[in-house]
């Protein structure tokens, strides 16, 4: 997961400005966290997130918060 949000930092991102870099938030069903640019920039698509074999598994996510900030979330 870090490897990703490093790479996403480093496509630079547009959107609106934020204040503390690595903050993250929720914009719809999109997962955002803040750059070192200031910038809100894409890391997930909840909306996208596929289920895995597991047939427990959770089918539907969500954008959501927890302890260590915004992720996918199972859908409840």
């Amino acid at each position: 997961m870090r490897g990703l949000i490093a790479v996403l930092l480093l496509w630079g991102g547009c959107g609106s400005p934020c204040q503390q870099v690595k903050a993250t938030r929720c914009n719809a069903q999109i997962v955002e966290v803040c750059g070192s640019n200031q910038k809100w920039q894409r890391v997930l698509d909840c909306a996208q997130v596929k289920p895995t074999s597991n047939p427990n598994a959770p089918k539907d996510w969500v954008c959501g918060e927890t302890t260590t900030g915004h992720t996918c979330v199972p859908k409840k």
